[in-house]
């Protein structure tokens, strides 16, 4: 029973984030436009103070390697790119990276 309750409390955890923009959809409109713009960024940066982190240490000895993944995935990003695009160039400039300096 025990087991139960903590796979509804995490589901309810991971969860709530996920739904909470639905219903404060209508409240956000009445926000100043940079407080709105700060709160739809939010997320993304979130999410990159995450990731970046964790590609330079993921890859030990060979941080390079992330790095030029982050750079170039930074790069298409900033040249409006797909995501698509940009996930998949990181992908491949990482294997790269490892393939042509290995240690």
């Amino acid at each position: 029973m025990n087991k139960i309750l903590m796979i509804v409390l995490c589901a309810g955890a991971t969860l709530l984030p996920r739904i909470i923009p639905f219903f404060a959809s209508s409240a956000l409109s009445k926000l100043p436009k940079f407080i709105r713009k700060c709160m739809m960024l939010l997320p993304v940066a979130a999410l990159g103070a995450l990731i970046f982190p964790l590609s330079l240490t993921d890859f030990g000895t060979e941080w390079y390697a992330g790095l030029a993944g982050v750079a170039v995935a930074f790069i298409t990003s900033l040249l409006r790119g797909p995501m698509i695009l940009s996930i998949i160039l990181a992908l491949v400039s990482t294997a790269g990276v490892l393939l042509v300096f290995p240690m």
